[in-house]
């Protein structure tokens, strides 16, 4: 019985053999009941040869899809044959999820964005669709993922759509799925009412710690590391950091980052040009990475900040005790241009590789000569919190205030009481100016602030 030509490809003229071949689109018959896409592949063995072979769908719509993209395939616009059966079947979510993290460390990128990733295929997008096949995704297994995510918050849920988009432009470049679906198409997050034209970012007022209780903390990091309470010994300087992060707003892997180089004590500022990063696999030895968004930047300090600051450079230069300011400087100095002869541009002498053990880190575990891990700054931060509720509990910092919003009240300070543009706090946080009105501007809230103001008078 004669197979019906539902479409035919153009005359192929490659492959070996003298006559031309086309790409054809057949029927069901009574024997074959798939529709069937009949074209050429390169042979293994030797890719000079183009061999038949064969895909096939069950209906119509999806067969004349399939033909459309052989064709593309042969016109060279795009990558990858059609997938085999056989191939699609093991093609599942999980199998892209975990291709796209391995692209994503060939990628080198952050750390922190690995792990996040990751984390939400673990957690969300692998128990909800894992086993779904990739040819098949749609924007309904992406809306489950989403429902399944219950009640998190919509900056959680938007990192689970991030991560499935990523996912999304993998399959479309490897051919696992084709362009013409979209499964995040239409994929909405849900939202959070806003108040006075908020940002889902914005931070309450009554979470950015007030200067009182950052100085409260510091002076007793300082008590409890000079009476050796409780192994607090080991940190040194602990309470100079906590300074450094509610006066200069630099985030904790940049704070444990920081080295006696990195320290401009006649500027009056510490150079922000890297991070302490510490993987969470126990195999992964941490190490100094890149700054976030790469961005690096000056951060200005308080004088009595920056005089406190010289001697944990003349510990981290390994200076005699009595060492004048000068002298710290003049180290610092000489070691600044060694590194800049040793960098393939003197301009970027930062980014010479030195090993964790012979860094001049201004902030260390004396047990092992490294930054502290992150597991052991919040264990001995509570134990301060705690401390502070005890023996000045005017002072009190509250449990929900968390240590990272240290950053919130030096961006606060900067603004309200010295008076600085969002531009320019926006510049020593290291971060995009819309990132800090999302998260420090009501306009709405300042806007009827002025306008009832105004009103008083009339």
């Amino acid at each position: 019985m004669a197979r019906t030509i539902l479409a035919k490809g153009k005359d192929r003229h490659f492959g070996g053999g003298h006559k031309a071949w086309r790409t054809v689109l057949y029927a069901p018959t009574a024997t074959y009941r798939s529709f069937r896409i009949v074209f050429k592949v390169p042979s293994e063995d030797e890719p000079d040869v183009w061999l038949p072979t064969s895909r096939s769908r069950a209906n119509e719509a999806e067969a004349r899809e399939l033909f459309a993209e052989t064709e593309a395939w042969l016109n060279g616009l795009i990558e990858h044959a059609p997938a085999t059966s056989s191939e699609r079947q093991v093609r599942t979510i999980e199998a892209l999820g975990k291709a796209a993290l391995t692209e994503a460390r060939e990628q080198k990128l952050a750390v922190r964005t690995v792990e996040q990733r990751e984390s939400n295929l673990r957690a969300h997008i692998v128990p909800a669709i894992g086993n779904v096949r990739v040819d098949k995704w749609r924007v309904d297994h992406s809306r489950k993922v989403l429902e399944s995510a219950g009640d998190l918050h919509p900056r959680t849920q938007e990192g689970l759509r991030t991560t499935m988009s990523t996912m999304r432009k993998l399959a479309w470049r490897e051919g696992w799925l084709p362009r013409s679906v979209d499964p995040l198409a239409g994929l909405k997050i849900k939202q959070q009412q806003g108040y006075h034209s908020a940002s889902s970012k914005y931070v309450d007022k009554s979470l950015r710690p007030e200067t009182r209780m950052v100085d409260a903390m510091a002076r007793a990091a300082d008590q409890l590391v000079a009476t050796e309470y409780q192994n607090f010994a080991r940190f040194k300087f602990l309470g100079t950091r906590y300074r450094v992060a509610g006066y200069g707003g630099l985030r904790l892997s940049e704070q444990l980052g920081l080295r006696a180089i990195d320290v401009y004590v006649d500027e009056g500022s510490v150079f922000v040009n890297g991070t302490w990063t510490q993987p969470r696999g126990k195999d992964s030895p941490p190490f100094r990475g890149p700054v976030k968004n790469r961005q690096v930047h000056h951060v200005p300090l308080p004088a009595s900040l920056m005089k406190e600051l010289i001697e944990p450079c003349r510990v981290a230069m390994n200076l005699p005790i009595g060492a004048s300011t000068q002298q710290v400087m003049n180290a610092i100095a000489g070691e600044r241009q060694r590194r800049a002869r040793l960098a393939p541009n003197p301009d970027r002498w930062w980014e010479v590789k030195v090993e964790p053990k012979d860094e001049c880190w201004l902030w260390i575990d004396t047990y092992t000569g490294l930054p502290m891990r992150t597991e052991g700054h919040n264990t001995y931060w509570h134990k301060v919190r705690r401390w502070v509720d005890a023996h000045d509990p005017e002072n009190s910092w509250p449990k929900f205030i968390v240590y990272r919003n240290m950053r919130h009240h030096a961006a606060t300070w900067w603004h309200e009481e010295l008076g600085l543009e969002w531009s320019h706090v926006a510049l020593f946080l290291g971060d995009k100016l819309t990132t800090v009105l999302d998260h420090y501007v009501l306009p709405g809230a300042d806007a009827l602030t002025a306008a009832v103001t105004r009103l008083q008078d009339f």
